[in-house]
């Protein structure tokens, strides 16, 4: 005959089946509740806390973030002899001068959005999708854009602190980013100012003379129209049809072929900030320029995703105020050897 539980185990009993019903609902419920994540996701805007992975090339711990080619110095004819007619707003520059530039770095790819944001905590970009990579995570290499001239600044001395670097850029007799506060939305005589070291290690803007001698190849240059060939769909992405049949799209860096010495996106893509104020250079000859000592639009190169061809020729500048912004508008790095 079934013997029956004594009272006091019979309570027992009930205690744990209710806690086993009540454990299972709140399981259920969890699961249900689940957040759907799309693949479409776009990156966070705003700070927030958390681990700090590497950029969009595997890095091995401890290794620069940033993958950069030495440019071999040298001497070449910077800009045209004299003003092009047929390619409005090309802004080319001019006269034709003579400039010697020493030995640098320049990054390999353009600064990407995963790296702005593991770095900066931010990421301002409009451009989220990438064409070339569907999955949630795939912003991570598309260029970052939408940064201001000072954003740009800010953002090499982040870099630099965190590669135990010394930054390039001084404001107010500090390169301590938090000291300089929050970057002007319009035109600061303050952080006009803002000083480059070009003695230092860290991170910083190429000049525009930099800029150009690397677009054309430096020292191993072939004399392209555009950085690295004469067909501009080998190398840019452009406002045009392009070799995958789509037109006015930003992309991941290095989906094209890269110039005479691997840098890649130099022509199209996105526009890339340089250090230098806008202005013509003098005729005579010029060791490493830094560029006018003032003025009130800063050099931009490159062209881009949404602009024509002739703008992503070597030779092609334009400028706009340090604090405008554009969907179109980047950076790449340059380190001083």
């Amino acid at each position: 005959m079934e013997k029956s539980l004594p009272p006091k185990s019979k309570k027992t009993y009930s205690a744990v089946l209710v806690l086993c019903v009540l454990l299972a609902v709140t399981i259920f419920t969890c699961e249900t509740k689940k957040p759907v994540v799309s693949d479409t996701e776009p990156p966070p805007a705003k700070p927030v806390s958390g681990p700090v992975q590497a950029g969009p090339v595997t890095n091995e711990p401890g290794a620069p973030l940033v993958e950069m080619v030495l440019v071999s110095g040298g001497t070449f004819n910077m800009g045209t002899p004299r003003p092009r007619t047929g390619f409005e707003g090309e802004g080319i520059v001019w006269p034709r001068h003579t400039v010697t530039l020493r030995d640098f770095y320049m990054g390999k790819y353009e600064i990407t959005q995963g790296l702005y944001y593991d770095v900066t905590r931010m990421n301002p970009s409009e451009n989220n999708k990438n064409p070339d990579n569907p999955a949630r995570d795939g912003w991570r290499t598309l260029p970052v854009e939408y940064i201001t001239w000072y954003d740009a600044i800010i953002f090499c001395n982040k870099l630099s602190v965190r590669e135990n670097l010394t930054p390039a850029y001084s404001l107010k007799d500090s390169v301590d980013t938090e000291e300089w506060g929050e970057p002007p939305t319009r035109r600061s005589s303050a952080w006009e100012a803002m000083k480059v070291d070009m003695k230092a290690n860290g991170y910083r803007l190429p000049t525009e003379a930099e800029w150009e001698y690397s677009a054309r190849g430096g020292a191993e240059s072939k004399g392209y129209i555009y950085s690295g060939s004469n067909t501009i769909g080998d190398v840019a992405w452009y406002t045009g049809i392009n070799a995958d049949k789509t037109a006015g799209a930003v992309h991941g860096v290095g989906k094209k072929q890269p110039n005479e010495i691997g840098l890649h996106d130099m022509s199209g893509n996105v526009m890339e900030w340089c250090w230098d104020w806008e202005g013509n250079y003098p005729s005579a000859a010029q060791d490493n320029p830094l560029g006018p000592a003032s003025g009130t639009h800063r050099v931009i190169r490159g062209g881009s995703w949404s602009t024509r061809h002739t703008f992503c020729m070597s030779l092609s500048r334009q400028s706009n105020l340090p604090h405008y912004t554009g969907i179109n508008l980047g950076l790449r790095v340059a380190r001083s050897k």
